[in-house]
């Protein structure tokens, strides 16, 4: 059953000791796994504690609704979405603009597909129907650092997590996870032709295993560490499932020294439960990554340290069965090894 909610205290809390089997093991390659021991009609979202604080890793003690476990744990108050296994559209999950698909197919698992392989784009939005950040096209990025992005509270450090199984390869560039975005319809009405609302960040997973960060601005750039590759080396092709986790979050708000770092894990067995953290990179003026001129009143390279309106999962052709999506304000205080 899915959850759609601002507060993460409707995850259900309890306690679970080491007699009930609960452990956390850690692999090289910074990987973490909970146990395959655990029983997890009873320790959904639960709190875990242990006679041994060793034993456990505090970012990995809770696991959601769909039995997928956290990397950080959730920030108090924070926005908490699970897509629907019944119905995944709702009030905060929408097809997202250029999609060519007419509908989603509910296949026998209970995972879903696109009723067509085109344009598939989905946004997940804090505040439902939200179309225009502050100012929509004409906004400003001396503002942003400031107060965010959009007119109802934004969304800040964010766990995104997917599943997905790709018996066919996607095209341009694979699965892209985006965020924190803003919804626009369009870039009319900004006299030069940018957006400024549309400033963001994206990861992009190729099916070869390849990976890259982006920062976006009506064109993305790629981050100067360029493409990186996925160690061991995995063909995401006919893998079966396999789990990704898109995290973003701000190091530093200060306009004098904005700091935010991104980070890619992967559950190449698809059991919700071993993660291992393949990709990391950090944006910081002196970086100098993205544009040198100082667009939208903000700084040359501007660093977009700040919330916005939510997320973004899509591909291009291909075909890709999904299902475990969530979307998770963090508190990134706890950090993942």
């Amino acid at each position: 059953m899915a959850v759609s909610s601002m507060k993460d205290d409707l995850v259900p809390e309890g306690k679970m000791s080491r007699r009930d089997c609960l452990k956390l093991m850690f692999v090289t390659g910074g990987a973490i796994m909970l146990s395959p021991l655990i029983q997890f009609g009873k320790v959904f979202g639960a709190n875990v504690t242990s006679t041994n604080s060793t034993d456990i890793l505090n970012v990995s003690s809770k696991v959601g609704p769909d039995g997928v476990s956290f990397l950080y744990p959730t920030k108090t108050g924070g926005f908490v979405w699970y897509m629907n296994t019944d119905n995944p559209f709702d009030s905060h999950f929408e097809k997202g603009g250029g999609s060519t698909y007419e509908k989603l197919v509910k296949n026998n698992d209970g995972s879903w597909k696109p009723n067509s392989d085109g344009n598939v784009k989905f946004n997940i939005l804090v505040t439902p129907g939200q179309k225009e950040a502050i100012g929509g096209c004409n906004m400003n990025f001396a503002d942003c650092i400031q107060r965010g992005f959009t007119r109802q509270p934004p969304i800040t450090n964010v766990e995104l997590t997917g599943f997905f199984n790709m018996s066919q390869a996607v095209t341009h560039d694979g699965i892209y996870m985006r965020g924190p975005w803003n919804h626009h319809p369009s870039s009319s009405g900004s006299s030069s032709g940018v957006c400024c609302q549309e400033a963001g960040y994206d990861l992009e997973i190729m099916p070869n295993g390849t990976f890259k960060f982006t920062k976006d601005l009506n064109g993305a750039i790629t981050h100067p560490q360029g493409i990186q590759t996925i160690s061991p080396s995995v063909n995401f092709v006919g893998l079966g499932w396999f789990g990704l986790k898109y995290i973003f979050f701000i190091e530093s708000a200060d306009p004098a020294s904005p700091k935010i770092r991104l980070q890619l894990y992967l559950n190449r067995n698809g059991d919700g439960k071993t993660w291992v953290k393949v990709g990391e990179a950090s944006d910081f003026k002196d970086l100098k990554w993205g544009e040198s001129g100082a667009l939208c009143g903000g700084d040359p390279f501007q660093v977009y340290a700040w919330g916005a309106a939510g997320m973004v999962i899509k591909w291009h052709d291909g075909h890709i069965d999904f299902k475990w999506w969530s979307v998770r304000e963090i508190d990134p205080s706890v950090r993942a090894h």
